[in-house]
C-alpha cells in the first residue's frame, strides 16, 4: 500500500507557511529549516516575548534547501531577521531533494516541468515510494494528527515521548569536511540577504545525538565565518519526541527559552555558545 499523505502534508505545510509570510507587512523574524525547526521552536512564545511577528518556516530537511527558498525567499523584506538552525544533513543533501521531488511528481504532477532540478531521479523515485509505503502504517497516520499547528507555524502539544532515543539511528556525519553545492547555496542566500538589508544568523539545529563529529562541525561553521557551538540546542534523551531532530514539549520549551535569551541579549551569544 502506498500512501502519499505524508508528502501532501509537507506541501500543505509549505503552502500555509508561505501564506503566513506573504500576509505580514511588518518587519519579522523567520526561522528557516527542516522539521527540527518545526518541532523545536515555539514561535508563538518567541513572538509573545519579543513583541515582533515571528514565523516558523520549518517543514522537512528532505525538501532540499533551494526548494524551500523558492517558496520562502520572495516573501523576505528589508528589515527582516532570518534564523537558520539548519539540520546537519541539510548541508550535505542536494539543493533539490527527495520530498521536493515527491511533491513535484506525486502532488503537483509537474515532474516533467521540474525534472532538470533533480539528480539521480530513479533513486529519488525509489526513496519516495519507500517513504509512501512506510508512512502508511497506522502508527504514523495517527501521529500526524496529534500535533497542533499554530498561527505562527510551529507544532505544539507534543508532551509525550514516542520513541526511545536509544533505538534511533545516529545522525550521519561526514568523516572529513568537503564543500557541497548546498553550502554554496546557503552562502549565496546569506550574501543576497545582506545586500537586501535582511539579517541572517546561522545556528545549530535542535537535535539529539550520542556522538557528534566535532572536527567536521568546526570546519563547517568556519566555512560560513561562524564560531557556533553545535551543543547550543542539543536535546537530552528525555526531550526527544520521535526523531533525532524532533523535540517534545519539554525540549521545545527549553531550547525556545535559550533562543529567546540569545535574541534578547546579543552580547550573551558568545557565552551561550561556550558550553
Amino acid at each position: 500500500m502506498f500512501n502519499f499523505d505524508s508528502i501532501r502534508n509537507m506541501e500543505d505545510l509549505l503552502a500555509k507557511k508561505t501564506a503566513m509570510l506573504a500576509s505580514c507587512n511588518e518587519e519579522k523574524i523567520v526561522l528557516l529549516g527542516g522539521s527540527s525547526v518545526l518541532y523545536g521552536f515555539n514561535t508563538d512564545e518567541i513572538q509573545r516575548r519579543l513583541g515582533k511577528p515571528t514565523f516558523n518556516a520549518g517543514v522537512n530537511v528532505g525538501l532540499g534547501f533551494r526548494y524551500l527558498l523558492d517558496h520562502v525567499e520572495p516573501h523576505l523584506k528589508p528589515g527582516d531577521q532570518v534564523l537558520l538552525p539548519l539540520e546537519f544533513n541539510q548541508y550535505t543533501n542536494p539543493i533539490y531533494y527527495v520530498f521536493g521531488f515527491g511533491i513535484d511528481t506525486f502532488v503537483h504532477r509537474e515532474y516533467w516541468k521540474n525534472r532538470r532540478k533533480y539528480r539521480q531521479k530513479w533513486k529519488l523515485l525509489l526513496i519516495s515510494l519507500k517513504h509512501a509505503r512506510s508512512s502508511a502504517t497506522p502508527e504514523k497516520l495517527a501521529r500526524r494528527k496529534v500535533a497542533t499547528l499554530t498561527e505562527t507555524g510551529c507544532y505544539l502539544g507534543l508532551d509525550t515521548q514516542l520513541r526511545d532515543p536509544a533505538t534511533l539511528k545516529a545522525i550521519p556525519f561526514p568523516e572529513t569536511f568537503q564543500e557541497t553545492d548546498t553550502m554554496k547555496e546557503i552562502a549565496a542566500f546569506m550574501t543576497r540577504c545582506q545586500a537586501n538589508q535582511i539579517r541572517v544568523t546561522l545556528l545549530p539545529p535542535v537535535f539529539y545525538a550520542r556522538e557528534v563529529n566535532t572536527a567536521y562541525l568546526e570546519k563547517l561553521y568556519a566555512y560560513f565565518g561562524e564560531t557556533i557551538s553545535p551543543e547550543l540546542f542539543r536535546l537530552e534523551a528525555s526531550e526527544v519526541y520521535d526523531s533525532v531532530y524532533h523535540a517534545n514539549q519539554a525540549g521545545q520549551m527549553r531550547v525556545t527559552n535559550r533562543l529567546i535569551e540569545q535574541l534578547e541579549e546579543p552580547q550573551n551569544r558568545k557565552e551561550l555558545n561556550q558550553i
